[in-house]
């Protein structure tokens, strides 16, 4: 049996440029993964203010009191996961609809429905919080799942801006091909255009999922029954006027944190290729 060729080594950089770039790199890593350490740490300690950065000794005992002695604890991780299932596929098929027709119907004022879309994404949210307030309360809505609707509908402007530019990178004879086959409009989008939109489909239900998963003012201001909170609402009640529990904070901070923390890590890949096309599209 023959040697095998020895697996050739990346070039060690010597340029200090790209040595200064790396140590810039690494400085910013550690400076954006050190909250979420320390809120590991923090969550395994047995007082929240013991010396020292490393818990002596670790425990789960915050973990199992959140379990536990807080009934409505699984029922806020409940609401949440409900509202940022229900709210990533409302925003996918409604951004993937307005973007087709953005990006492929003619119609007579697309491209003032287009500018009026991207100037609405420079209003801030903030502004809007009153008015949609008062609207919410004539339709009896307040401190109802219905009142978070407001709250979703930068996610829905911005989805749609990202796959009617993603669609416009595909090839227009694909649906040519498909109308002289006989294919409706729906059909074409449904058989032709779906199917290629994965990258934009995975940026729209990452994006708006982590923005309905964290999603904490609008909440505050419209619900007021306990049951009905999310999470990071819920999270606030261990926050007292004279005591904080910190642990229990930090724990039930990682319920918070890792379903995110995995969402993005298993749909990186297909989240950074739909932005980067969509970018490139004029």
């Amino acid at each position: 049996m023959g040697c095998e060729a020895p697996i050739p080594r990346p070039p060690i950089p010597r340029d200090p440029g790209r040595w200064l770039l790396y140590v810039v790199l690494a400085a910013f890593t550690l400076f954006s993964v050190f909250p979420f350490v320390f809120s590991v740490l923090t969550s395994l300690k047995g007082q929240a203010f013991a010396p020292g950065l490393l818990p002596h000794p670790a425990t789960l005992e915050h973990y199992r009191e959140l379990m536990t002695a807080s009934p409505l604890f699984l029922r806020w991780v409940l609401n949440s996961l409900v509202v940022a299932t229900v709210s990533v596929i409302v925003l996918a098929v409604l951004s993937l609809l307005g973007g087709y027709a953005l990006a492929r119907i003619p119609f007579l004022g697309r491209q003032a429905v287009f500018i009026l879309m991207l100037a609405s994404l420079m209003i801030p949210g903030q502004v809007l919080w009153i008015p949609n307030y008062a609207t919410l309360s004539e339709l009896g809505w307040i401190n109802t799942w219905w009142a978070l609707i407001p709250g979703l509908v930068g996610s829905l402007t911005s989805g749609t801006f990202l796959v009617s530019q993603f669609l416009k990178g595909l090839p227009e004879e694909l649906e040519e091909a498909a109308k002289l086959d006989g294919l409706s409009r729906f059909g074409t989008f449904w058989r032709i255009v779906l199917p290629l939109a994965g990258p934009a489909i995975a940026s729209v239900s990452i994006t708006g999922f982590m923005a309905s998963w964290n999603m904490f003012a609008w909440p505050v201001i419209v619900l007021d029954s306990p049951s009905l909170f999310t999470l990071p609402v819920g999270l606030n009640f261990f926050k007292g006027l004279h005591v904080t529990r910190w642990t229990l904070i930090m724990a039930g901070s990682m319920f918070n944190t890792i379903p995110v923390l995995l969402v993005f890590i298993f749909f990186q890949r297909y989240f950074i290729k739909g932005i980067a096309m969509a970018g490139m599209k004029e």
